[in-house]
């Protein structure tokens, strides 16, 4: 049973990292992968995978195409997948309907309806993403007048989907899929935390000396690629909120060039501003000693496809606090998982919306308001009692429950049975 991934690229990110772990959890199957740009290839080739860059699935021009360069691309798109498949092939795509590129969505819709088994792994939706969504019907109905939604949601048997939670396994339910083409596929916890690590006093010591921050302060790190969704400027106004009591890291920069104006502009404004935020600490610091050696993760990210940030940090004794994201959380929750200080909510004195909604102006007024005491400190915390207890002590046994749980309900082994019987039913 060939089993050939496939994805846009293979960047740096989240998607890259399942990719990886799929790999290592299917070992022993006849594994290709095909992608548009791949920075490293021996993190492939050296998991026994064959890796073949096909450029044409990589991330479309976001521009007007015409009836004849639609045609000609998708001509090449379809030809190219299928000179890679077998009739026992397993078509295993990531983020197909993200409507990056709207041409290999539909080529391999055309695949499906031509008897390929396709294994749509949904780790975001283009509905989420109106400008995406609006690249969909650009090329998939305003060109080759088709249904939006019998492409990205073919009524096919041989037509699978994977979902990373449960709020996407409904959400697929009432677009039309059938319950037994959806398979509910948690992203494995497939962190390496080594057998030597360090004390957690002497990793935070040893980091805060790379750093050359206080290591009698709290060290609080935000573990994560700054992009919009992830809501930089509220990590920003947490550590003013706490600075008398807590340094504050985040780990790497954006990739794509249209974030980076955005990142660069909140530099620019701690710079100004004298916030002593540590950016690109993941590249200053061993990454694994930097969580290790935190008091906290922290995330004030407010769209999330898994929500990685929750689990991951846990293995190195480290809890997580911060914005909750109710649709991904409630499923870990339910594995019996327990946040300390989470919050669904940040209220700004005189301001109705919740601070994650303000642009990027408006949220540099508000800090700014902050440190020139124009907003009074005391007023946020009467607003937002959660940041009372926010960096409160965790007690050791949550600690151990949570890393228990993950070890149980998310590890790598459990993922590739989940995938080979998914495919095993596909094939028939």
């Amino acid at each position: 049973m060939p089993v050939i991934i496939a994805h846009s690229h293979l960047n740096p990110g989240g998607v890259t990292r399942i990719i990886e772990s799929q790999i290592e959890s299917l070992q022993g199957e006849e594994i290709k992968v095909l992608v548009g740009a791949c920075p490293d290839a021996d993190k492939i080739t050296s998991k026994n995978a064959e890796l073949h860059i096909l450029p044409e699935l990589n991330y479309m021009e976001r521009r007007q195409y015409t009836e004849e360069e639609a045609k000609e691309l998708l001509h090449k798109v379809h030809r190219d997948i299928r000179e890679h498949l077998t009739a026992d092939s397993v078509l295993h795509f990531h983020n197909l309907n993200l409507g990056k590129n709207p041409i290999v969505t539909y080529a391999v819709y055309l695949l499906a309806k031509e008897g390929v088994k396709v294994f749509n792994h949904a780790h975001d939706f283009a509905e989420d993403r109106p400008s995406n969504y609006s690249f969909l019907e650009e090329i998939i109905y305003d060109i080759f007048l088709q249904d939006i939604n019998e492409v990205l949601y073919p009524k096919l048997p041989n037509y699978h989907f994977g979902v990373l939670n449960s709020f996407d396994f409904d959400r697929l339910k009432e677009l039309g899929v059938t319950e037994d083409r959806i398979e509910w596929l948690p992203n494995p916890v497939t962190f390496n935390t080594s057998d030597d690590l360090p004390e957690k006093a002497e990793a935070k010591q040893a980091v805060c000396d790379e750093l050359n921050i206080d290591a009698g302060k709290l060290l609080v790190t935000y573990p994560v690629r700054v992009i919009q969704r992830k809501n930089i400027g509220e990590f920003i106004l947490l550590s003013i909120l706490f600075r008398h009591r807590a340094n504050f890291a985040v780990t790497q920069p954006p990739q794509n060039p249209v974030e980076i104006e955005m990142y660069n502009q909140w530099i620019k404004f701690c710079e100004k501003n004298e916030i002593d935020i540590v950016f690109e600490a993941g590249k200053k610091v061993n990454f694994e000693n930097l969580l290790r050696g935190s008091d906290f993760c922290i995330t004030t990210s407010y769209k999330e496809g898994f929500g990685m940030v929750y689990l991951e940090p846990w293995l190195l004794d480290t809890p997580v606090v911060g914005r909750d994201i109710d649709f991904i959380t409630r499923d870990f929750k339910n594995d019996g998982f327990s946040f300390p200080t989470l919050y669904y909510k940040l209220n700004i004195p005189g301001i109705k919306t919740d601070f994650k909604d303000l642009n990027l102006k408006m949220q540099m007024e508000i800090i700014l308001g902050v440190i020139n005491r124009k907003i009074e400190k005391h007023k946020l915390f009467e607003q937002n009692p959660i940041l009372n207890t926010l960096f409160s002590d965790v007690k050791s046994h949550i600690t151990e429950i949570n890393k228990t749980i993950i070890k149980n309900n998310y590890s790598l082994q459990g993922y590739g049975i989940k995938l080979q019987k998914r495919y095993k039913k596909m094939v028939g």
